[in-house]
């Protein structure tokens, strides 16, 4: 494998979560829209992981709304992977543990 660029100074850091965020774009269907994506601390030092709550654009989906687990195989990836998919119910309780 080839290996990962050296890590990019701050002042690049925002041009490259604008570019997470279209190429996570592409993986949604036309009508979903990201509500929410952060990005999460990694067990592997270079894999870039974050994740995402996804819901449609129409009125009254509130009810498709999903939990989305993407992974960036090092910070200037020019592709990403889908990782989990977590529907959310009306009644469904998410409890993210850890110390990050």
């Amino acid at each position: 494998p080839a290996e990962p660029p050296p890590a990019e100074p701050p002042s690049q850091a925002r041009g490259q979560q604008e570019q997470h965020l279209h190429l996570m774009m592409q993986l949604l269907r036309p009508q979903d829209a990201i509500r929410l994506a952060v990005r999460l601390e990694s067990a592997r030092p270079r894999r870039v992981r974050y994740l995402l709550v996804v819901r449609p654009e129409e009125e009254g989906a509130e009810a498709e709304t999903a939990l989305l687990g993407v992974d960036f195989a090092h910070e200037g990836a020019a592709h990403c992977t889908l990782g989990m998919v977590l529907p959310l119910w009306s009644d469904t309780q998410v409890f993210l543990d850890g110390d990050g």
